[in-house]
């Protein structure tokens, strides 16, 4: 039995098996028995990797990362701004909290949003939470004290934006397969794209319009750009519905494949350190003496650099293997970040900014591609979210720990555990590598 693309590329099932076929208003096919996709091996799955359905399901993809990922990069701008207007009396440290809570909930809705996917329900929820981040990024402009903040924009723009990401990024994984890096680097391009724009936009708006008009016209902004993935994104593959815990979090898949559990403790050391360098990159520059009118640019040149990690980790992801390309980000990821607060120039930071964001957006582009291999395409949605939910444990406590340092004992000590965090998860991935490759060091993987 095999499923097949059509030949017009669109993407759409057609079984070659007995089983019949009818309508569903989520996915192109829906089996009447659900063994359909169970029964099949996962090399037997066919994909489309191409058409005009599949690549409008990568602008969809493209919209949402500029929306629900480039909202949380941009999050250097909001902690430099709130530092020095809005919550001074506040320390760093505790500033950080929205922004970690904020990415902490960009990943960890990614439990329910795959166990959503798994069961056939996407394009709902897809709306649902388009609606209330365009309500919630309203609601920032109103907010004057910290407990505020954390509310609005740690909270509940980071939930929505979770349940628009971790789907999202499943449905990709319905629709390509050789061509995956590819595609993803593509999707992720869209948080660089948003982490550009965002910061400029904000930064620019806020001494002309005010801070509250800044959070308006940034909701509008994002209410029209999310209309498009509500018309263009959507499943392919059949749903495969689960019931009871193991719907939700199921502990087997950890013990049925080794290295998703090694890859998972690995990504977890690396998340530590991941936003470092993003969230306090901008108010370092600054505490060394860079003009703040030029500090809060360092973002959106690190977005903006990040785009060419992410296309160039997609393409070697797919010529040597997505997790051979997530190592080397790491390692990449980890040098930058060791010497970013050993300079004191303009020049070092923008070094350090369009590096950093090549090394970080490969990192970025790369680590959800081989969770499509450590297990069959029906649980891809449940093993994606599983991973989510725990890199957001990690999001959540890094920028904290790292502005704890930073008050205690400089930019210099959170350089170093970030970096350390990174070598650390990078170095923990290699076995992985062996392991997947079934004892062998030189390989694809």
């Amino acid at each position: 039995m095999l499923l097949n693309s059509d030949a017009s590329g669109s993407g759409s099932l057609s079984p070659t098996s007995t089983l019949k076929p009818v309508e569903s208003q989520d996915s192109h096919v829906k089996y009447e028995s659900d063994t359909s996709i169970v029964a099949l091996k996962p090399e037997e799955i066919t994909y489309p990797d191409g058409g005009l359905a599949a690549w409008l399901i990568v602008v969809g993809g493209v919209i949402c990362n500029i929306v629900a990922f480039g909202y949380v990069t941009s999050y250097g701008v909001f902690q430099s701004y709130y530092e020095q207007f809005v919550l001074q009396d506040e320390t760093p440290s505790n500033i950080s909290w929205i922004g970690s809570i904020q990415a902490f909930m960009l990943l960890f809705p990614g439990l329910f949003g795959g166990v959503l996917f798994d069961k056939g329900w996407f394009r709902l929820p897809l709306l649902a939470a388009s609606a209330a981040l365009v309500t919630c990024t309203f609601l920032v402009g109103q907010c004057t004290k910290y407990w505020q903040f954390l509310l609005c924009q740690g909270i509940a723009s980071g939930f929505a934006g979770g349940m628009l990401f971790s789907p999202v990024m499943s449905v990709i994984g319905d629709w390509w397969c050789k061509r995956r890096g590819f595609a993803f680097g593509l999707v992720t391009m869209g948080s660089s794209i948003g982490g550009v724009v965002i910061p400029i936009l904000v930064r620019r708006l806020i001494p002309r319009v005010g801070f509250p008009w800044t959070m308006r016209i940034l909701g509008f902004l994002f209410l029209g750009l999310l209309t498009i993935p509500n018309l263009t994104l959507r499943r392919r593959l059949p749903a495969h519905p689960r019931k009871g815990i193991q719907a939700i979090w199921d502990p087997k898949m950890f013990a049925a494949s080794p290295e998703y559990s090694v890859y998972i403790v690995g990504s977890f050391i690396a998340f530590l350190g991941v936003y470092g360098v993003i969230v306090f990159l901008d108010i370092s520059a600054v505490s060394y003496g860079i003009d703040k009118d030029f500090s809060f640019y360092l973002i959106a040149i690190m977005n903006g650099a990040s785009s060419v990690g992410r296309i160039s980790a997609g393409l070697l992801g797919d010529r040597f293997g997505p997790g051979n390309a997530v190592i080397f980000s790491l390692l990449f990821a980890a040098a930058v970040t060791y010497g970013w607060p050993l300079g004191t120039s303009q020049a070092h930071f923008i070094a350090s900014a369009v590096f950093y964001g090549i090394a970080s957006g490969g990192f970025v582009a790369t680590f959800m591609i081989p969770l499509c291999v450590f297990g069959h395409m029906k649980d891809l949605g449940k093993r994606v979210g599983m991973a989510n939910s725990l890199m957001s444990l990690a999001a959540l406590g890094g920028s904290p720990i790292n502005g704890a340092l930073i008050g205690r004992y400089g930019f210099k000590a959170a350089g170093y555990f970030s970096g350390s965090g990174l070598l650390l998860g990078a170095s923990i991935l290699v076995p992985v590598r062996y392991m997947y490759l079934k004892g062998r060091w030189i390989g694809r993987f």
